[in-house]
């Protein structure tokens, strides 16, 4: 693959790496918002425990999604290895 190719290639995942970085400062500040609405008594405890299990479950795909799109923008840039999927 040319050089000029490869950066561009390389900018694209690096872009995709960002976001999802992103992503999970959204996931983890919700998360933490969450938390400090849970001690509330307007709050009925079904719903709270909800709450904190969608919270949860949003950070952990996120940070799945995130160590994905790293360990393919890593291998590209330290190893060369042109990624199967689409970018």
């Amino acid at each position: 693959m040319p050089e000029v190719e490869h950066r561009s290639l390389e900018e694209r995942w690096r872009e995709r790496v960002e976001d999802a970085k992103l992503r999970v400062i959204l996931a983890r500040n919700w998360l933490n918002e969450v938390h400090r609405d849970l001690p509330s008594p307007d709050i009925p405890a079904a719903d709270g425990d909800f709450a904190l299990q969608r919270a949860v479950r949003a950070e952990n795909d996120a940070l799945r999604e995130y160590n994905r799109l790293l360990r393919i923008f890593t291998d590209l840039v330290v190893d060369g290895i042109i990624p199967d999927e689409p970018d």
